[in-house]
């Protein structure tokens, strides 16, 4: 049981009629005692109760601490999952840009080839064109070159005359 400034205030000695102490010195001392427990019991409580707070405000901070140690590695750990998925996102578009490039391309070569067959195609009509109209024409040449029997049986007007 923890001994109190009251409890010393409030002792009371037993009275010896010979050689007792002085009774005025034994309450005096005590007075003396009481006053420097008392001073030694309030600071105690004042640094007990100043302790209790500290360590209700270092439990706080370490709970403060734990909370910010969580919410960086949270915020390092969705930073580092932007990253990864803005690098994969970035590696669709180019590859879908690749692809769409091709395709493009191919297209167009798809496209060119049609054209230059169409050409090629057009160039020989041409050809067989010029070929048949040669032809047609030099036939008739040769016939207006040669005179047909049936020219040569008409009358012409420098014979008539």
């Amino acid at each position: 049981m923890r001994l109190t400034p009251l409890d010393i205030y409030q002792r009371e000695f037993s009275r010896k009629n010979i050689g007792g102490l002085d009774e005025n010195e034994v309450y005096n001392f005590l007075k003396k005692v009481g006053r420097e427990y008392e001073s030694l019991y309030a600071e105690n409580k004042t640094l007990t109760e100043q302790s209790q707070k500290l360590s209700g405000q270092m439990e706080d901070y370490l709970e403060l601490e734990k909370t910010l140690k969580q919410t960086l590695i949270s915020a390092q750990k969705t930073s580092g999952d932007m990253k990864d998925n803005a690098e994969k996102e970035a590696e669709i578009i180019i590859k879908e840009a690749e692809l769409q490039s091709e395709r493009i391309l191919d297209e167009a070569r798809t496209e060119a080839e049609a054209i230059s067959k169409e050409i090629r195609d057009l160039k020989r009509q041409r050809r067989m064109l010029k070929v048949e109209l040669r032809t047609v024409l030099e036939s008739y040449l040769a016939m207006i070159n040669e005179e047909s029997p049936v020219l040569r049986a008409l009358p012409s007007k420098d014979k008539a005359a």
